[in-house]
């Protein structure tokens, strides 16, 4: 059911995209947040957790997954965001959202395909 309901909402967010006015300034906004702050704040969360460097950068590059930002979203509009501004930050995340899909979408099979190469012993 929860693979049914993500599914469902990256959908929505698709469908919602051509009403997306992002602002030139909001690109290096988001550039920061997915090279920087995200992988920091990961990495930093992981210290001292029991596991290899490795796994730690898979960890700082991918997040934490899921779309609870949608809801942060919708909880913050519906408790008297201004509308100028929700749909300003309504265009960030819904963008927001979009790339890290594309991103992380692109980027799994050859990250993982590394990471198992790296891990497993090399056949003789």
């Amino acid at each position: 059911m929860e693979r049914v309901c993500e599914l469902a909402v990256v959908l929505l967010v698709g469908a919602l995209l051509p009403f997306v006015h992002l602002p030139a300034s909001a690109l290096g906004v988001l550039a920061v947040l997915f090279l920087v702050i995200r992988p920091t704040s990961v990495w930093l969360g992981l210290l001292g957790a029991p596991i290899s460097r490795d796994q730690r950068l898979i960890m700082a590059w991918f997040g934490i997954r899921g779309i609870s930002s949608i809801y942060y979203l919708m909880y913050a509009v519906n408790h008297g965001l201004p509308d100028p501004l929700a749909e300003q930050i309504v265009s960030i995340t819904l963008a927001t959202v979009t790339i890290s899909i594309l991103l992380h979408g692109i980027s799994v099979r050859p990250i993982m395909h590394l990471y198992w190469k790296r891990k497993l012993p090399q056949d003789p």
